[in-house]
């Protein structure tokens, strides 16, 4: 938000630089910079044109005579809306606008002393479709900027937090220079010129909800002109890039960045019957000022009067309501707003402007009269008009605010030691006033500060007046044990650091989808987003797989033949039991493309076992050693106990044709939620013992029935206390056996940690071990 320092000037003056302020603001908490505002033009005059004629040479351009005050010259323009009798900046010959100076020059045969400027030309604003125009009153050969009472200024740009809805002005800004600078502000009270006719006879105000609207005020103000703005007002907006529209428009514009109140103006002979702050009706039709149709929801706050909407309140105005050249009759309206809803509203249409961005943050309840009645007596001084001698003024709430305050809770918090009058002192400066106790009190928050709700938020407040930078270190840090938590980042480092050292490369998919990308995943219901910046990025994504497939087609199309890609990342979806109806959980999934890495010495070959490999790997680096692969129809579920975390599935060639491949693809997919209980980072050292170790084979022939899982779970049951290690080392199904038998191999390793084990002691344990797997399995010794 842009700052004019000179705007400043009207509330607080002082002394210190724009870099000291700079300094000072950012200490406060309201970070911004600073830059110098300068015109770039010396040496224009006010000019009146006199005569102006067509160019004798030139279709487009035209001849003018400008008195300058001491003399006449002849200057051709180009402007569309140069005529006789215009009041106009002229740069003279020798003068410099920007970069450019003005010469004498000749155009079409015919000597041109100067150049009649554009405001854009000059820097005094945006427009540049036709030369500037200016007041009539002013004298001809008048110096331009005394003329204008144009000052160089500084221009602060804050960076605003949301919850600082307060600073959104240049009253806001001048309550924290107050601070810095230890002073009061200078407000100004208007006493306002009645007439005899009352806004309560003319007009009715009925809140239908109370929640919608805590404060609603307006007042009539009746045989106005809508004409241009005065050069200060039009200079004030320029200053802080805002466009002058008409003297109306730029009034609310200007008490909205001065007092932080947004203003709404009606034209009072367009509406009909009272006004009415009610919710919309479902698909009621909305024109708005720009004159974009809208169908409203029953959740969109409307100003109407009897018969149809003429205002999305706090949002944007309709077109059957607007101040236009034609309006002698006006109602201002002055409100207060529920935040949430027009937060609502402004982002479902897209319409996120100044006004709705100050009501969404929250304004003060006590500015709404004060404001309209600055917008009344301004618009006196530029037009005439004649005020309501009342106003409107409905409130539903009331905003006194009442925190209990102990000063020894609010010193061990900040690590401080301040006495009750020096904390009472801050508090005078942020005008928040207290009772007469002394180590506790009560604070009573001004209506303005919607961001202090808790002690804890006035502790906040001591520390930023007395300076974050005052207050004493500490070496000693004290803080409850149950506060750590688990930092489930690390689980994700720690996969990218295995899988990136394994081969893989990590890949980052937009989160945004297509419906088509979204029903490849039938079993999650993707969220939909309102207002979606294309039907390619309609839907939150419910999936990780479109995204790696894409990257792998893209890939493929460059040549590459094996791929091994990961991507962690959330998901959402629809889901009932949530109160929001939505949920999100976190996934790492894994792809395998291509069946082997060519090398002339030693050819890396990849297949489902090998993926099994690298899966357990993965899970051991994690500490997770009970992991198992269950068949579950046409893919393999990762199980963790009985848990099931995720799942290793070929993919189907009819999923891949959307995305143009052709190749054998392998995915995982994990849950990174689930598997973070199962997650263990301490890392244990076990003891090396000397004893060696004896190996022993077996291979059996046994029913494709049963799995390996269940056959080694056996091995280790009955292997007894020296059984270390069993591995399948062969597989092998074919010709040679029966179609319903496969024949398995295994090795067995026997360690004691205590001694040298024999032959004897070996062969007890491996016997023990044919037996089981003869009797249970009906297993036969190869």
């Amino acid at each position: 938000m842009k700052i004019s320092r000179n705007w400043l000037n009207d509330y607080i003056i002082s002394n210190k630089t724009d870099t000291e302020l700079v300094d000072f603001f950012t200490q406060l908490g309201l970070e911004c910079t600073v830059s110098q505002f300068k015109y770039n033009f010396s040496n224009v005059t006010v000019g009146k044109v006199i005569k102006c004629n067509k160019h004798p040479n030139a279709d487009k351009l035209k001849l003018c005579e400008v008195d300058l005050g001491n003399k006449i010259e002849e200057i051709i323009c180009g402007a569309p809306n140069v005529k006789d009798g215009l009041t106009v900046p002229v740069a003279k010959v020798g003068s410099k606008v920007g970069e450019l100076k003005i010469k004498k020059v000749k155009i079409r045969d015919i000597y041109s002393n100067g150049m009649i400027c554009s405001g854009k030309e000059l820097g005094i604003n945006d427009d540049n479709n036709g030369i500037m125009v200016l007041d009539s009153n002013l004298n001809a050969g008048d110096d331009f900027i005394d003329a204008l009472n144009l000052k160089e200024d500084s221009i602060f740009d804050f960076d605003i937090t949301p919850n600082r809805g307060d600073c959104f002005s240049h009253l806001g800004i001048a309550r924290e220079l107050a601070i810095i600078e230890k002073k009061k502000i200078n407000i100004k009270k208007y006493k306002l010129k009645l007439s005899n006719f009352k806004t309560s006879d003319l007009i009715d105000v009925k809140i239908h909800k109370k929640d919608l609207c805590s404060r609603y005020s307006c007042r009539i103000i009746k045989n106005i002109s809508v004409n241009e703005s005065t050069d200060w007002l039009k200079n004030k907006l320029s200053l802080i890039n805002q466009k002058s529209i008409n003297n109306i428009v730029d009034l609310s514009n200007f008490i909205m960045f001065d007092t932080g109140q947004p203003l709404h103006v009606f034209d009072l002979d367009k509406l009909k019957g009272k006004i009415n702050i009610r919710l919309a009706k479902k698909n009621e039709e909305f024109i708005t000022l720009d004159n974009i149709k809208l169908k409203l929801s029953e959740e969109d706050i409307v100003i109407a009067d009897d018969e149809k909407p003429v205002a999305l309140a706090g949002v944007i105005g309709g077109i059957n309501s607007n101040v236009d050249s034609s309006t002698k009759n006006i109602l201002i309206e002055s409100a207060v707003f529920d935040e949430i809803r027009i937060r609502k509203t402004s982002k479902k249409y897209d319409y996120s402007k100044e006004a709705s961005k100050r009501f969404e943050r929250g304004i003060d309840l006590n500015n709404t009269v004060d404001s309209m009645n600055k917008f009344s007596n301004l618009l006196v001084d530029t037009t005439k008009a004649d005020i309501a001698s009342d106003y409107i003024d409905v409130c539903s709430t009331k905003n006194t605010r009442l925190i209990a305050f102990d000063v020894m809770k609010c010193n061990n918090f900040l690590g401080t030691s301040l006495n009750s009058k020096k904390i009472k002192d801050i508090f005078s400066l942020l005008n928040i006033n207290c009772s007469k106790e002394i180590n506790s009190f009560n604070c009573i928050i001004p209506s303005y500060r919607n961001d202090i709700e808790f002690e804890v938020d006035l502790f906040e407040e001591v520390a930023r007046v007395y300076g974050y930078n005052n207050i004493p270190s500490n070496n000693n840090f004290y803080v409850p044990s149950n506060s750590f938590i688990n930092d489930q980042e690390l689980l994700d480092d720690k996969i990218r650091n295995f899988l990136s050292s394994n081969g893989f490369n990590e890949h980052y998919s937009n989160s945004l989808y297509s419906k088509k990308d979204c029903d490849l995943n039938s079993d999650l219901k993707p969220v939909k987003l309102i207002n979606p910046l294309s039907v390619e990025m309609e839907y939150v994504r419910n999936s990780l797989f479109p995204g790696l497939m894409r990257a792998v087609s893209f890939n493929q199309r460059r040549g590459k033949k094996f791929i091994k890609l990961f991507e962690i990342g959330n998901i959402s979806f629809l889901c009932r039991e949530s109160s929001s109806k939505t949920s999100q959980i976190k996934k790492v999934m894994l792809v395998w493309v291509g069946d082997k890495i060519n090398h002339w010495n030693n050819p890396l070959y990849q297949d489902l076992f090998s993926i099994k490999g690298e899966l357990k790997s993965l899970f051991n680096m994690l500490n997770i050693l009970n992991v198992n692969f269950k068949l579950n129809d046409k893919k393999l579920d990762v199980v963790i106990g009985k848990k099931i975390i995720g799942y290793l599935k070929y993919v189907d060639k009819n999923n891949l044709k959307s995305f143009g491949i052709s190749s054998d693809i392998f995915v995982c997919s994990i849950d990174l939620h689930h598997l973070f209980k199962y997650f263990n980072n301490k890392i244990v050292y076990n003891k090396i013992y000397s004893f060696p170790s004896i190996e022993r084979d077996i291979s059996i022939l046994i029913n494709k029935k049963y799995t390996n899982e269940e056959i080694m779970n056996s091995i280790f049951q009955n292997g007894g206390e020296y059984l270390n290690d069993v591995e399948l080392f062969d597989l092998y199904e074919g010709n040679e056996i029966p179609k319903d038998s496969k024949s398995l191999a295994y090795s067995l390793k026997f360690k004691s940690n205590s001694k040298t084990l024999t032959d004897k002691e070996v062969d007890i344990f491996f016997n023990k071990i044919l037996n089981i797997l003869k009797s249970s399995f009906k297993a036969k010794q190869r």
